[in-house]
């Protein structure tokens, strides 16, 4: 059970790292400027529209489903399938192997869904503060602004 639970937090972590955090953005600004730059030369050339790794690597790490397929398969190796994954390179009976190249699989399909419901749940936490933030401020304007007077009355 702690395997699991550490396999989640850490293959969820790992993709919120990678898909949303500060330490990755220049990486991820780097990637899109070169796909620009990428594009850009091919339409000058008069090339049609190939797709190139640096595009392949910039959807990888800007979506966290597809993030969170392969931090979930590299987590998977070290949480879930670590006591006999270096047993592979031995010789092991193909059932085996199956078994395990199916755990990983399955293991990488955890990780993307997990990652994206935890990207949902990071996201509906900011949204929430920013609503209650707006409605914080609207409540300080109407506080602040003076009361308005009644325009029906007649000045004698």
């Amino acid at each position: 059970m702690v395997d699991f639970l550490l396999f989640a937090l850490s293959s969820v972590g790992m993709t919120l790292i990678l898909v949303r955090g500060t330490l990755f953005q220049p990486f991820r600004d780097f990637l899109a400027n070169r796909a620009e730059q990428i594009r850009l030369r091919r339409e000058q050339k008069g090339r049609g529209s190939g797709f190139t790794f640096t595009e392949f690597l910039l959807g990888l790490i800007s979506c966290a489903q597809c993030t969170g397929f392969w931090c979930g398969l590299f987590c998977g190796i070290f949480f879930i399938t670590s006591d006999t994954c270096w047993i592979w390179l031995q010789s092991v009976s193909n059932r085996y192997l199956f078994n395990r190249i199916l755990m990983l699989f399955c293991c990488g399909a955890a990780g993307s869904f997990l990652s994206v419901v935890g990207d949902i749940f990071i996201e509906w936490l900011f949204f929430s503060k920013m609503l209650l933030m707006h409605r914080f401020e609207d409540e300080e304007r109407q506080r602040m602004s003076p009361p308005a007077s009644d325009q029906n009355e007649t000045e004698i």
